[in-house]
């Protein structure tokens, strides 16, 4: 089963931030500015924890890309 963003209904395969029970995609969220609405911790706006796979090494050491 794939997830379908809330706001354009594209496929997608990890949520970036969840409105109530509906899923949200890394674009749309990142061009709505749900993303910084979501550390907030207020309202119906919570951010999609990602589970990590501990036995996989990062491909960059400080996790952030440019």
């Amino acid at each position: 089963m794939r997830l379908h963003c809330a706001l354009c209904g594209r496929p997608m395969n990890q949520a970036a931030v969840m409105i109530g029970a509906m899923p949200v995609g890394p674009t749309c969220a990142r061009k709505a500015g749900l993303i910084e609405l979501s550390k907030r911790k207020s309202g119906l706006v919570f951010p999609v924890t990602v589970k990590r796979e501990s036995r996989t090494l990062d491909l960059f050491e400080d996790g952030v890309v440019e």
